[in-house]
């Protein structure tokens, strides 16, 4: 299904490109000889005021031939007057602009249809991040909504991602909604060689910001420090298991139960907690087993918030950047998310790997959120490395094998080890936005200023092939 429908979509591109060139060709009067969709055998034509029109067996291509290209060429003599060395410089150009040109105006039409019925996109949305990262220092949280970076409007996760990563050496003024609050944060972006699109070297800023929202789903940490009371109730819960509600007592109101979806949620109760210096909160949990069940929370938890109090904590506290001050919270009650706690494994790892590990260590560095994970595996050339995990609050240490897999890179193929497992805290996309358009010319509007920017972007592409800043390996599929 899927080769006919690569066939389809060629036939369809040659089809408008050589239509375009036919059509413009003809109304300078022009000779056209063959108009045809296809090479190889013919498989069907007919002839019409002397032009042979055809479709042939391969349709990976097509042609126009025009009557008298050459001067040296022979001419039916129908074609005679019409010949193409005997149009206008004008002329001439036109018919060989108007096929390439014609794909444009037909990608164009694509992208207006698309517009009117509404374009999806990734909110500007902050689903996570990384801790000690400028994004943490400058005071962003998961769930924050970008509206504006300097001046420009921010709409989509694109816009956000162009703006940091461009002019990185400058300080980054980014307004954004908070539980319907607008906050302005100054950031000053790190700067990390990578490629982009085009695979050109590039400097581009990063400030440690993810899309992906990290789910409720907990492990617990059995920490020695923890209370006596905590530690029964954290004795209550399995990694893998989901917050669903929060529940905490105010003083002289009633008690205020939270609904909980993703992890910044669960922190942000932490946080509230926190600030009105509340002595415990109550924790709605569901087996990981009955994730999709509609039910009430199977069981509930109290969670002791003493601990907060202390001077030790508060040092420790103050030091932190906001976003790592609430997985503080957490990590003070023995909760932790389950980013790096594995959910299912493939055969390839049974009885090495087990549901419910969660990784402390790779090749003896520690890793300690999902990102640092992918990076090693990113650079990463053995075929079997080394992993401390946590199991059942006992720490051990495994050697893994890793199933190798041939990837495509800008800069060609390479090999890269795939680790079989995955993680209960893979990341939720967010909602997505939808930007919709009013009129046929907003729509025509948006439909011209895509097909310019992936114009500019197969250009830029060519251009690193002809100068060797993208390598030919790059083509590779």
């Amino acid at each position: 299904m899927s080769f006919l429908a690569i066939i389809c979509f060629i036939g369809i591109l040659v089809f408008v490109h050589e239509t375009g060139h036919y059509l413009v060709g003809k109304f300078f009067g022009i000779g056209v000889e063959i108009y045809s969709i296809g090479f190889g055998p013919q498989l069907f034509s007919f002839n019409r005021n002397g032009t042979e029109y055809q479709i042939c067996a391969l349709p990976l291509g097509g042609f126009v031939k025009f009557a008298g290209v050459l001067r040296s060429e022979p001419v039916a003599e129908r074609f005679k007057g019409k010949e193409m060395y005997r149009a206008s410089k004008i002329a001439r150009a036109s018919t060989i602009i108007a096929g390439p040109f014609a794909n444009l105006l037909l990608s164009a039409v694509i992208f207006t249809f698309a517009a009117l019925g509404g374009i999806k996109h990734h909110q500007p949305m902050i689903g996570s991040v990384i801790p000690d990262s400028p994004a943490d220092q400058a005071g962003f949280l998961a769930g924050d909504l970008v509206v504006k970076i300097g001046q420009a409007s921010i709409k989509t996760w694109e816009d956000l991602r162009k703006h940091i990563s461009a002019s990185p050496k400058d300080s980054k003024s980014i307004e954004i909604l908070r539980q319907g609050n607008t906050l302005k944060l100054s950031v000053q972006p790190d700067i990390e060689q990578a490629r982009d699109e085009v695979g050109e070297l590039k400097d581009q800023g990063r400030i440690g910001i993810s899309y992906g929202m990290i789910p409720a789903i907990v492990t617990p940490i059995h920490d020695g420090a923890l209370s006596k009371d905590n530690k029964k109730e954290l004795s209550k819960i399995a990694a893998g298991d989901r917050i669903v509600q929060s529940r905490v007592s105010l003083k002289d109101e009633p008690a205020r139960t939270s609904d909980i979806k993703h992890w910044y949620e669960f922190l942000d109760e932490l946080y509230f907690a926190y600030e009105q210096k509340l002595p415990r909160i109550e924790l709605g949990f569901k087996k990981i087993q009955s994730e999709q069940d509609n039910q009430e929370p199977l069981y509930w938890t109290s969670f002791i918030t003493e601990s907060w109090g202390t001077e030790e904590f508060e040092k420790k506290f103050s030091a932190l950047g906001k976003s790592s001050q609430r997985e503080l919270l957490a990590e003070s009650l023995g909760l932790t998310d389950s980013q790096l706690t594995v959910g299912s494994v493939l055969e390839t790892l049974t009885g090495i790997i087990e549901p419910g590990d969660r990784v402390l260590k790779v090749e003896g560095e520690s890793v300690d959120n999902i990102f640092s994970l992918l990076k090693f595996f990113q650079e990463n050339q053995k075929p079997q490395i080394s992993l401390t995990l946590l199991r059942s609050g006992q720490t051990l240490i495994v050697d893994c094998p890793l199933t190798p897999i041939e990837i495509q890179k800008v800069s060609g193929k390479a090999t890269y080890f795939k680790f079989d497992v995955s993680f209960w805290g893979q990341a939720i996309a967010p909602d997505p936005y939808i930007e919709t358009y009013d009129s046929v010319f907003s729509a025509i509007g948006y439909g011209v200023k895509e097909t310019v920017e992936k114009s500019k972007l197969i250009t830029a592409g060519f251009y690193g092939l002809i100068t060797g800043t993208l390598p030919l390996k790059a083509l590779g599929g």
